[in-house]
């Protein structure tokens, strides 16, 4: 089945925080990025937190080494998460985190040049 999206998705690979409000509720591996929405796998939820991850809701995806962003649980399953953003990113935005999570700016080259 051919399936036509509405924006582009990029593959990145990035540890991320998953968080109600200020509260740890997992971890997981970013793995899909797109204008709109995102795709958390390797979900693992926090051992001080009860409460499930439900569908509908808004939390923050706290991606390392990139600013964190509001998005909503749009389905779950088999340890991954699908998100769409509140807020869309702006052209830059979205290259900047898929720049971060391919670790563009993690070695120490990419820091000397102020990059």
């Amino acid at each position: 089945m051919l399936r036509i999206r509405a924006h582009q998705r990029y593959a990145v690979r990035r540890e991320a925080v998953i968080l109600r409000g200020t509260c740890r509720v997992g971890t997981g591996l970013l793995v899909e990025i797109s204008q709109e929405g995102c795709r958390i796998g390797c979900v693992m939820p926090a051992a001080a937190m009860p409460d499930r991850i439900e569908n509908g809701e808004v939390l923050v995806i706290a991606p390392e080494g990139a600013e964190p962003f509001e998005a909503r649980v749009r389905w779950s399953g088999n340890g991954t998460l699908g998100f769409r953003l509140v807020q869309a990113f702006h052209h830059h935005e979205l290259d900047r985190l898929i720049r971060t999570c391919r670790g563009e700016f993690d070695a120490p080259e990419a820091r000397d040049y102020g990059t």
